[in-house]
């Protein structure tokens, strides 16, 4: 690793940056990297159809309806809480009083967040495809043909806030009869102590709640990869790994020994993430993972193996190549939603930032350069 100065330009791979010129947003009670994040989503319209400038859902794990349901949601009345009707499954909202700081050190008073809410599989309710079973979206970190080598050779930095919108599954609206299990006993000791609300979301398909993925459609060693996160387990937020065991191919593990950054939490409050992630000088096989939460400037680190000849597919990007004009291009994209058909479970993003200049550690937030950087 070394220290990169504010007072420098840094020119990476086909991205050039000033560095003279910053926004200092500071976000999560951290300074904006050098140049500013070069991707911003603060929710001012929700991803809409195939061609949306920034987001879009035409890939494999989505069944997005845009909304189309909503009215067949109510009339059957389809509730995520008590008395509460589904409405739209997407929607942008002003929450009161749940903003954080810009500055560091003053609350804003009101967050814009994204909702995003997965009631299972509806199609039990005679609602054909799209019918909102699994609601998967991607946004591209940059134009198609513009990425021309592995992203993470230099590395990448991305910031998020998100949190639990807790729903009560439903079977009857296709939700797995083990979410609502889980859901009435989240210890799985037996004892039926939740209150019928997900709290926690398990993975589904081996996507991530929030997570960057790399596609590349030349890639034939499935190397393709995806750095994510998420509230998989009660009361704690984890970066997506596999584990190295399922790659040597014993049995020994599941691959599912995720790695927590926040543990003791309240799942439904925001929390917010700072995540950076380089290839290993000496093995493409290896992503180096570094995890910082709710300000902090201490790491939690973390190590995702690329798949090769089939022997480990976890965790998963999805892609754009069924988009023209992403066809037989390289991509890296935010990866958010809910890939599941019976993954019931609900979410929603306050904002969602990235940069590709490098493997940034954060540093302080205050409103000031940041005279020195540490890059990995």
């Amino acid at each position: 690793m070394k220290n990169i100065g504010l007072v420098t330009a840094v020119c990476v791979g086909f991205l050039c940056i000033s560095a003279l010129m910053p926004a200092y947003a500071d976000r999560g009670g951290w300074a904006d990297p050098p140049g500013g994040w070069t991707f911003v989503e603060e929710w001012h319209e929700i991803p809409q159809a195939t061609g949306n400038a920034k987001w879009d859902h035409n890939n494999g794990s989505d069944s997005y309806s845009e909304n189309a349901n909503t009215e067949l949601f109510n009339d059957f009345e389809v509730f995520i809480a008590p008395g509460v009707l589904a409405g739209d499954v997407v929607r942008i909202e002003t929450l009161a009083g749940v903003g954080e700081t810009e500055d560091g050190i003053n609350p804003a008073v009101d967050a814009i967040a994204m909702r995003l809410v997965d009631l299972g599989d509806p199609r039990v309710l005679g609602i054909s495809d799209p019918s909102d079973r699994k609601i998967f979206f991607l946004a591209a970190l940059h134009s198609p043909g513009e990425l021309t080598d592995d992203p993470f050779i230099q590395g990448i930095t991305y910031c998020a806030r998100y949190r639990i919108f807790p729903i009560f599954p439903d079977p009857d609206i296709g939700a797995s009869q083990a979410l609502v299990q889980l859901a009435l006993d989240p210890d799985g000791d037996g004892v039926p102590d939740g209150d019928g609300s997900l709290r926690f979301i398990p993975e589904a398909s081996n996507r991530a709640h929030v997570g960057v993925g790399y596609f590349d459609p030349a890639d034939n060693d499935n190397r393709s990869i995806l750095v994510g996160t998420g509230y998989y387990t009660q009361r704690t937020l984890s970066i997506l790994v596999n584990d190295k065991s399922e790659m040597e191919g014993t049995d020994t593990t599941d691959g599912d020994e995720n790695v927590p950054i926040l543990t003791n939490i309240d799942t439904t409050a925001f929390h917010t993430v700072w995540i950076n992630a380089k290839r290993d000088a000496n093995d493409p096989l290896i992503i180096h993972v570094r995890a910082f939460a709710d300000g902090s400037l201490t790491p939690v680190e973390a190590t995702i193996i690329r798949g090769t000849e089939g022997a480990v597919d976890r965790p998963n990007p999805e892609d754009l190549q069924d988009n023209a004009a992403w066809s037989g291009h390289k991509e890296l994209s935010f990866n958010i939603g809910s890939a599941g058909t019976n993954a019931a479970g609900g979410f929603q993003y306050d904002y969602l930032v990235a940069t590709m200049a490098g493997a940034f550690d954060p540093q302080p937030a205050g409103g000031s350069p940041v005279l020195d950087w540490e890059i990995h």
